[in-house]
């Protein structure tokens, strides 16, 4: 089995910019609620990485832009998953890649909220970075400006350890930030408030635009339908990316990039 030295070496040589390991039996895991085992029996290790946005696109204010360089950054973390899976099946291991983004259970409890593996929790038992108020991760090197993807594997790899220090210096400029004020004064963040601002072009809009539609005569119908708002839920469709919002990330310091 390849060390993990040189795992990351290959990963990173793909376009990774970041790469952590994880053990699928830390104590962590249970603290969020997560079990690796059941994604794969005799689970030993998560790798973990890291493709860095684009800070200019994210912070400028552009949606599209933002969602473009979303698009490819997710398209680059998921041929990741799948090369590293076949590093790993060739070195006599058996590995399955998680989604970087979609898709995501949407019959379970957290109805489609949170992915088989929750790539933060990972990264941040990895020692990648740590969660900040946001709840997003913070790494050192990057701040937020990062997404994460993840592969579960049964080899034994030496793992990394949690950070010591956490990035995040609780500045509340994310807070202060957050249009529809998801984010709380005692650190906890109100899911159902952020999701229904980032995804408006996403699940949360088009159940607004349907119950919009039922009933609707002519006139009503027609002005969802022709409504820019309702046109832009195809362009997230078409290209699988449905944020609308990014301000928690923009507004954040962290990173020395």
């Amino acid at each position: 089995m390849l060390s993990a030295r040189d795992l990351k070496e290959q990963i990173k040589a793909l376009g990774a910019d970041m790469v952590g390991v994880a053990r699928a039996d830390s104590p962590l895991w249970q603290e969020h609620g997560e079990d690796p085992e059941k994604l794969l029996p005799g689970a030993q290790s998560l790798v973990t990485f890291g493709v860095a946005l684009n800070r200019a696109a994210v912070c400028s204010g552009n949606m599209r832009l933002n969602r473009y360089d979303s698009m490819c950054v997710y398209e680059r973390l998921n041929q990741i998953s799948l090369e590293t899976t076949r590093i790993l099946s060739r070195e006599g291991a058996n590995a399955v890649g998680m989604p970087a983004y979609l898709p995501v259970d949407m019959a379970g409890e957290s109805r489609g909220m949170k992915g088989d593996v929750n790539h933060k929790t990972a990264a941040a038992v990895a020692g990648m970075g740590s969660i900040g108020l946001s709840r997003l991760l913070l790494t050192p090197e990057f701040g937020p400006f990062v997404r994460l993807g993840t592969v579960v594997t049964d080899a034994s790899i030496n793992a990394d350890q949690p950070l010591d220090e956490n990035p995040c210096e609780e500045c509340d400029a994310c807070r202060t930030a957050c249009p529809v004020d998801a984010i709380k004064e005692d650190g906890t963040l109100d899911y159902k408030a952020c999701a229904a601002s980032m995804l408006r072009s996403g699940l949360p809009g088009i159940i607004t635009a349907v119950r919009s539609l039922v009933g609707a005569d002519q006139d009503g119908a027609k002005a969802v339908v022709y409504n820019p708002d309702f046109w832009d839920m195809w362009q997230a469709t078409a290209s699988g990316i449905f944020y609308s919002c990014s301000e928690c990330m923009a507004s954040c310091p962290a990173g020395s990039k």
